[in-house]
């Protein structure tokens, strides 16, 4: 009988709008009302629209038109030219001269010197100084053999090679002044060489023989 009066007292509480938890029907109405409002508000994001192309710019007063990106003055950069006459000479390269951009083209221009191209012979081949012969460090002993009389009739022999962070033109160099049946005296290295070369709008030769100047 104690269970059925509790029973009923509950399913009254349900059907008079919860008055034993303090929630009327017209407040448990609003309540349900407000959270679905703002469960839409919440899930309404806005439209960006259109999105420009990466790497172009939007015209102005044209959403979503993607024109070609324009460099402005922070991102045109110009490569800096660089000193290679201020770059210190290694110790172990000391044993010959070093010229630096006067004097390596003064012996150009006088046709005094014997140019030696260290580098690979693709890449001789691609571009050289005028008049070099290639000598490449990897190698030597081949090349040598191939231009020796030439070598030796020299009034002066200037190595070069990919310029100051390049020792290729030393190491032929080196050869050329130390090995027992060479000991060349006249022999110096280009300090910049080819990529000076280049800086300075010299001419340059393709093709695998060097040509007469």
């Amino acid at each position: 009988m104690r269970t059925l009066s509790v029973l009923v007292l509950v399913l009254s509480g349900f059907a008079g709008g919860l008055p034993a938890y303090g929630v009327s029907p017209a407040q448990y109405g609003n309540g349900q009302a407000q959270d679905a409002n703002n469960t839409t508000t919440r899930l309404q994001m806005p439209n960006p629209g259109p999105q420009p192309i990466p790497g172009n710019a939007v015209a102005p007063g044209m959403p979503g038109q993607a024109v070609p990106f324009q460099p402005g003055p922070l991102t045109a950069r110009t490569a800096a030219p660089q000193d290679y006459d201020a770059m210190p000479v290694p110790d172990w390269a000391k044993g010959w001269k070093h010229y630096h951009w006067d004097d390596a083209k003064k012996l150009w221009d006088d046709k005094r010197a014997l140019f030696c191209d260290a580098r690979a012979k693709a890449e001789y081949d691609q571009g050289h100084i005028p008049g070099a012969i290639p000598l490449p460090m990897a190698e030597f002993d081949k090349y040598y053999a191939l231009y020796k009389d030439r070598i030796k009739h020299a009034k002066q022999i200037v190595t070069y090679c990919h310029g100051v962070n390049c020792q290729m033109s030393n190491k032929v160099a080196q050869r050329l002044v130390e090995d027992k049946d060479k000991k060349f005296t006249n022999v110096g290295s280009f300090f910049g060489g080819w990529p000076e070369w280049q800086q300075h709008n010299m001419p340059i030769e393709t093709g695998g023989e060097p040509k007469p100047r």
